[in-house]
């Protein structure tokens, strides 16, 4: 464990572009960045801008940390125009179950979200959030395949009591070239309230690798049913910075 911890080999293991999340944890050590840029088009004549990021890191060889916002909203729509800060999502994913010829890869993922959006604006609840994952993520020849179930507690705004829904994703991933890679999704939600409605939408989108610790992303997100957002293009990037163990431990 300690050499894995210490490796000077850093690969970076996005999370992105998919809302799933696969079994596979960020490198043991390894302080990981993300961020991206996304254009909703929620329907009559609304957009939305959003500019999010979020840290990894992977604290043993299958246990990591996740810290993700939405840094910055820009909403138009019939109530004008509003701008601000986004919630706050922190989290531990721990992956139990290694894949063999056989069986997938199981992992578990319980996120927490800390209200820092501006709720005046309407662009948080102003509530406490839990979610917690269920992980299946299998190869499959070229095809690796990502499965996510994930119940949501959401505190009501103004309210007591929580609402609660389950998510649902399925992605897959294959390489095109020795760089380059295509990933599609379809995901959805049951019912949470009445401002947040089911749904169900698909994506499709293209991967780069530039370097084994950078890779960037983009692609389109089409909705499915009625409340799903009609459209949404996103572009991002994934760097894999440092071996933070390996740093300090040549710093003793």
């Amino acid at each position: 464990m300690e050499g894995s911890c210490l490796s000077k080999a850093i690969v970076s293991i996005p999370s992105r572009p998919t809302v799933s999340n696969g079994a596979d944890t960020t490198q043991c050590g390894v302080l990981e960045a993300e961020f991206g840029f996304e254009r909703q088009w929620p329907g009559a004549g609304a957009h939305r801008d959003d500019l999010s990021g979020g840290l990894r890191l992977g604290l043993t060889p299958h246990l990591d940390f996740h810290w993700t916002s939405s840094d910055f909203w820009n909403i138009v729509d019939e109530n004008g125009t509003r701008t601000g800060f986004g919630d706050t999502w922190l989290g531990l994913k721990y992956h139990f179950l290694m894949q063999t010829k056989r069986r997938p890869s199981l992992g578990v993922f319980y996120q927490a979200k800390v209200p820092t959006a501006d709720e005046n604006n309407e662009i948080g609840s102003g509530e406490f959030d839990h979610a917690i994952s269920f992980l299946v993520s299998k190869d499959i020849s070229r095809f690796h395949l990502d499965f996510n179930v994930t119940p949501l507690l959401a505190g009501r705004h103004g309210a007591p009591g929580i609402d609660h829904n389950a998510g649902l994703a399925l992605s897959f991933s294959i390489p095109l070239t020795r760089r380059l890679g295509l990933v599609g999704e379809s995901y959805g939600s049951t019912f949470l309230n009445s401002q947040t409605q089911a749904f169900a939408s698909t994506m499709a989108g293209f991967t780069y690798q530039v370097h084994p610790r950078l890779v960037l992303d983009t692609g389109i997100d089409v909705g499915v049913t009625a409340w799903a957002p009609r459209k949404r293009i996103y572009v991002g990037v994934t760097y894999a910075m440092a071996n933070l163990y390996s740093v300090m431990r040549s710093n003793r």
